[in-house]
């Protein structure tokens, strides 16, 4: 049976989070959805925890080895049936609702060329309490796909979100190179994708948060500290070199310095989340 919606959870040695993340999903008030988990050959009690759930729209994938971050996130992408997808890291959670209204904004406006809808989010420590509201910077609604790109750009950071922030056309996806990223900007990998589906169309911003985005010294990104500011240098040289986004120099200057402050912002949120 196929779904409209599909949630893909790459995952690795999610023991302590998966629940959950999972029982985040079980409670939505949509339900035509899959769960795909893509578990990248954990050694822990990840999987025994999954098999716990008793509910037929679960599909667990078990990779032979751990393959690496960026080809898990392609291979639970790739399982995907759902003309709709949304990306959960396996220790982030979203609201009841999220999915039911995500879905809402495509099917409401078949023809805006919507090619992600994305929510705001709470940012949540290892015992789940709120630590702050991540505001998108702008209204809600519509916008084009290249101006709100280069409005991140000039941001700094990903003000998209997380991939549990988001809810993508799969078939849109089908037109980039999805994860395909060179190693050394393995940190901006949801990011890239993002700007990859916004060359092709629209985004829809909910104004509320749909999503909690959890800090702990061990997650992934607060392993990356001082360096992120570096690879979304490099990422912004890239994108110049490539011409992928038109920007002048003044523009990329601006754009690196905010990716400085936005470094030492982030980095202080995880030193307080301990």
């Amino acid at each position: 049976m196929e779904h409209l919606v599909s949630i893909c959870i790459p995952c690795f040695n999610a023991g302590e989070t998966i629940k959950e993340t999972i029982q985040s999903l079980i409670n939505q008030t949509y339900s035509d959805f899959e769960i795909i988990v893509s578990d990248n050959h954990s050694t822990d009690n990840t999987i025994e925890i999954i098999r716990s759930f008793h509910d037929e729209r679960i599909k667990i994938y078990e990779n032979e080895s751990n393959l690496g971050v960026i080809q898990n996130y392609h291979l639970a992408l790739s399982r995907a049936t759902g003309k709709y997808v949304k990306l959960l890291c396996a220790d982030d959670t979203i609201t009841p609702d999220c999915i039911e209204k995500q879905v809402d904004i495509f099917l409401s406006h078949p023809n805006d060329s919507i090619v992600m809808v994305t929510a705001e989010k709470n940012v949540i420590n290892k015992d789940n309490k709120i630590l702050f509201k991540k505001a998108f910077p702008g209204k809600a609604g519509f916008y084009d796909g290249i101006k709100v790109l280069k409005k991140s750009f000039l941001h700094g950071t990903n003000i998209f979100g997380e991939p549990g922030c988001v809810m993508f056309d799969r078939e849109i996806a089908n037109k980039t190179s999805c994860f395909l990223i060179d190693p050394s900007l393995t940190y901006l990998i949801e990011f890239d994708f993002f700007c990859q589906l916004l060359k092709h169309g629209n985004l829809f911003v909910i104004k509320e948060p749909l999503f909690s985005f959890r800090v702990i010294s061990t997650s992934g990104t607060a392993g990356f500290k001082w360096s992120q500011a570096k690879i979304f240098n490099a990422y912004i040289d890239k994108c110049h070199r490539e011409k992928f986004i038109s920007m002048p120099w003044i523009e990329r200057v601006f754009s690196k310095s905010m990716a400085w402050l936005m470094c030492i912002a982030r980095n202080i949120v995880f030193k307080f989340s301990k």
